[in-house]
């Protein structure tokens, strides 16, 4: 009985705490209504309610334009985001999407909400990351899951820094690519929006016939560029022998050889997939407790499920096959061979050097600061000193001053104590002459007396 009471105590503590803390619950979608075409499209909501946040997806290359609601006008795309997420401030009745130009983009597709606590599968981006750990580049859109897809959801866990960059580009040949990119990216783990080069998409089957279709210096310039405007610390790209031997992928594996020598920035370390000097094999078959508890290699395989446009190919996602996800070769090192079976070998996280450096740089504030304190103090004690020794100074210019008055005064007082002294003896003089002129005559008197009248 006393167990079954105590056991109705949790139950009623359980059931207590889920009252009290609510799970949280995301914002409600709402269904959306568009009117309008070309340079103005305008968004309602179908039952009426107000729109909170906004997840578009458009059907071309994304330039600026200017989101009006209710109450404000928002400069939007100039990121260049191709599904962008927009959350307001104020909630608005309607959207209108104010595009410019002669051919304006369209929306592809859109989804509205009451506020902006969306779904996990809306795609919140963020700017190109300058300064990454990681660099992929990535013949096409797919490659980087295929060959390279286990390095994302591995590494980006762990604090790195992730940058994808892609050599095609889709738009003159297969727009739909260009979303299954960013979506297969999304479910990968990344967050920060890929760059693209301008080379058409043109299958090529061997390294000759690439090298008809394109120009490997072209290719490598762009490839320089990103080298030299990411600066990052680890390169990865693809196999020389084109993985299943693919002109294209052969073409830019030496296109990236070319631009680490050409480059004016030194990477540090560069893998080439399945390359066969000093290997590594990538373990993704762990859990990844921040991706869910998944492990690399079953989100490396979600992801390429996003490339819907690809499943008709024999390509799959592996780490066991030939063209193995997880087989890489260092290829270019500065830093040592690697002692572990990790691509960041030998390197600190950018994220941690700049942790590193700020606490460095308040260190330096501190030092700093506390250096000025104790000159400003140093200073203010000198100071009170100055005045201190100009009070001193004061006082004995004072004193001395004082003192030869004091010692003037005396001279005064002693001269006239001189005169009074003389006064006294000359009075005393004259009033001792006075009584002997007196006695004198008194006495001569007397004689004078006596003598005319003698006895």
């Amino acid at each position: 009985m006393k167990r079954l009471l105590q056991a109705l105590e949790c139950l009623c503590l359980i059931l207590l705490c889920i009252l009290c803390h609510p799970l949280s619950v995301t914002a409600k979608e709402l269904t959306p209504q568009t009117s309008g075409k070309g340079n103005s499209i305008t968004v309602t909501a179908k039952d009426g309610s107000l729109i909170g946040a906004v997840y578009v997806k458009w059907n071309k290359a994304v330039t600026p334009y200017t989101l009006i609601t209710d109450s404000e006008e928002l400069p939007c795309g100039e990121n260049g985001f191709l599904h962008e997420f927009i959350a307001l401030d104020n909630p608005s009745n309607s959207l209108t999407f104010q595009i410019p130009g002669e051919k304006p983009m369209g929306i592809y597709e859109i989804r509205i909400f009451t506020d902006n606590d969306v779904p996990a599968d809306v795609q919140i981006w963020e700017p190109v990351c300058e300064r990454p750990d990681i660099l992929l580049i990535s013949a096409h859109a797919d490659d980087e899951i295929l060959f390279m897809g286990g390095i994302i959801p591995t590494y980006v866990p762990q604090g790195a820094r992730v940058q994808v960059a892609y050599v095609t580009e889709f738009w003159s040949t297969t727009p739909v690519r260009e979303h299954e990119k960013l979506d297969g990216l999304w479910v990968d783990g990344l967050r920060t929006y890929p760059v693209c080069g301008n080379f058409k998409d043109i299958y090529c089957e061997t390294l000759a016939d690439a090298e008809k279709k394109y120009d490997v210096n072209e290719i490598a310039s762009f490839v320089q560029e990103c080298l030299e405007r990411f600066e990052p610390q680890v390169v990865v790209t693809h196999d020389f022998n084109g993985e299943y031997g693919h002109g294209f992928h052969q073409i830019t594996a030496r296109a990236v050889a070319q631009a680490l020598e050409q480059s004016s920035y030194d990477v540090p370390k560069a893998y080439f997939h399945l390359y066969s000097e000093n290997k590594i094999h990538m373990d993704l078959n762990q859990p990844i407790e921040a991706m869910g508890g998944k492990t690399a290699l079953n989100i490396a395989k979600d992801a390429y499920l996003q490339h819907k446009s690809q499943q008709w190919c024999w390509f799959y996602v592996s780490d066991t096959y030939k063209y193995s996800c997880a087989d890489f070769g260092l290829y270019k090192t500065t830093v040592g061979v690697d002692e572990t079976n990790s691509m960041l070998d030998h390197l600190e996280l950018r994220a941690d050097q700049e942790r590193r450096a700020e606490e460095e740089r308040l260190e330096q504030e501190r030092l700093e600061r506390e250096r000025l304190e104790k000159e400003q103090a140093e200073a203010a004690e000198k100071e009170k000193l100055a005045k201190i020794d100009e009070q001193l100074a004061q006082f004995q210019e004072e004193a001395e001053a004082n003192a030869q008055k004091a010692a003037q005064e005396l001279a005064a007082l002693d001269q006239e104590l001189k005169a009074a002294r003389l006064r006294s003896t000359i009075l005393i003089v004259v009033g001792v002459l006075a009584l002997l002129f007196c006695a004198g005559f008194l006495l001569f008197q007397l004689r004078r007396d006596h003598g005319a009248n003698p006895d």
